[in-house]
Order: structure tokens, then sequence, then C-alpha cells
């Protein structure tokens, strides 16, 4: 889950900058810029750097899972919280305009967006039972996106965490999800120079999970992720909660990304790393 939240706080200066480009341009940002993030001297952590939606929707679900709620009230009650706060801190919204329009009108959740998949990163990490997992991936996703892609895309992207938590291998993981949900042939240089700006879970979960499968770490997973553009800080987020679980994550980074969180999320981080991984939820 802190992966999840590192790589949506890495990514979030680069979504702007995608964001601003393509509004500016017409186009996506030139490749001689995407690519600078892959050279290690180029800083992770910026002073613009922030939490977003990701990461916050990430500790509802999470609470709503450690506390037995249901995650429809949860969902409600962090996004009303911080809507509460005012813009964030690049002068936009907190939340999507799909997602405010939940908030005010809950019949509103048809959404195929890839919000329902960034979310759901702490529940791999506390259920052993594949099919419960299943389960509760389907119920954290539908209050707001019952559209089938985006259902499709969040279990595959839980399943892929699940699978390398449990110390499945690279290429078991790729057959797994290419048999079960979608392909993966895709080449990261392509996606580099032709990936476009989207926020729909099945143009974008499906590439969050290749760059994991070309990472050597956790850091140049984070690293890759920006460097194929698009929405970067929901798809560093996807790629960075698999690579969490498959390589763990440098002391170093762990310790940065706590100057970026509010306290009330450190808490729930806290206590889902308190708890033993792998739990069954209590019926």
């Amino acid at each position: 889950m802190l992966g999840a939240v590192i790589g949506d706080v890495i990514g979030s200066v680069y979504e702007v900058l995608e964001v601003l480009y393509l509004k500016e341009n017409k186009k996506q940002r030139p490749l001689k810029e995407r690519i600078k993030v892959l050279d290690k001297n180029t800083p992770l952590f910026l002073e613009d750097c922030s939490m977003t939606d990701d990461s916050v929707l990430t500790c509802a679900i999470c609470d709503a899972y450690l506390t037995d709620k249901d995650y429809e009230s949860k969902l409600m009650e962090y996004g009303k919280r911080e809507l509460e706060k005012g813009l964030d801190n690049y002068g936009r919204s907190r939340f999507g305009k799909g997602f405010v329009k939940w908030l005010e009108d809950p019949s509103f959740n048809n959404s195929y967006g890839n919000g329902s998949s960034m979310r759901i990163s702490s529940l791999p990490y506390l259920i052993d039972d594949l099919d419960e997992l299943k389960k509760e991936i389907h119920a954290s996703v539908i209050p707001t996106h019952n559209h089938k892609d985006a259902i499709l895309s969040a279990e595959a992207l839980g399943v892929s965490i699940w699978m390398a938590k449990k110390g499945f291998g690279k290429e078991f993981i790729k057959k797994f999800v290419e048999e079960n949900y979608f392909k993966l042939d895709y080449d990261l240089e392509d996606l580099r120079k032709n990936y476009k700006f989207t926020s729909k879970a099945i143009d974008s979960v499906p590439q969050a999970i290749y760059v994991f499968l070309e990472s050597n770490d956790f850091e140049d997973a984070i690293r890759k992720a920006i460097s194929i553009g698009g929405d970067s800080d929901t798809i560093a987020s996807m790629t960075g909660a698999i690579a969490e679980s498959y390589y763990g994550i440098p002391d170093w980074m762990k310790k940065e990304v706590q100057k970026y969180i509010p306290q009330e999320y450190k808490k729930i981080l806290d206590k889902e790393y308190e708890i033993k991984p792998f739990i069954k939820k209590k019926k």
C-alpha cells in the first residue's frame, strides 16, 4: 500500500506536466522530456509533489476493510472531507469530475475509469484467500465503478499484487493476467513515444502491470512508470503497488515520502502495516 502512495506522490508533478502540455500544445510531452526521469540523478521527490486522490481513496478502502465498514460510506466520508479542504496544491479539484458527481449523487456509478483500480492495493496485502480477495475488490469497486472494464481491471491489478506478495515470478504473473484478463503485449519504447493520456481503466491498468514486469527494482519501476507519460500519478501508483509486493521498498523512499503524507493518513498506513500480512476478514 505504501508503494502505491509513493508512486502517487512522485507521479503527481508529472501528471500535471502531462496535462498542461497537452492542453497548451494539443499533443503529449516530447519523448526527450519524458525520459529524463530515467536518469537516476533526476530527483524523484520534488518540492511540488503531493499526495493526491489516489492515496486518499487507497486509505479509505483500507480503513473500510480494517474497521469492517462498507466501502461506499468510507469513500463518501473521505471524499467529502477532502473536498472541504478546497483546491489541491495545483489549484485543481481534489477529485475528478466523475467522483465529485458521485459524491453528490451515488446513482452516478457506471464509471469505467482507473479510479477503481488505484485504490485497492491494501486488499491483496491483507487477504490471503484469492476468491475472498476478488470478492472484496468487487465490493470496493462497484459503489463508483460498476462498469465491466473497471471491475476487470481492478481485479487484474489486485491479483497481480497478491501474486507478487505470494512469491510468484513475473512470467507466471504475466501468463495469468493474459489468460484471465487482457494481453500485455506492449513495448516500453513504443509506449514512451506513443502512449496517450487517458483515465480509462482498460487503457491504463494493463500498462501499469506491464511496466512492473519490465522493471528491475522498486525505484526502477516508478521511474519507468512515469516515463510512459499519461496519467502518471495513477500509473505510478498502480505499478508501485505491485513493485512493493515483489521487491519491497528502499528505506530512503519510505522515509522521504513521509513528509508528503498528512497525519490522518499516516495513521491508516501505520495500522495496516502493524497487522500481519494476509489476514482473513472475520464475518
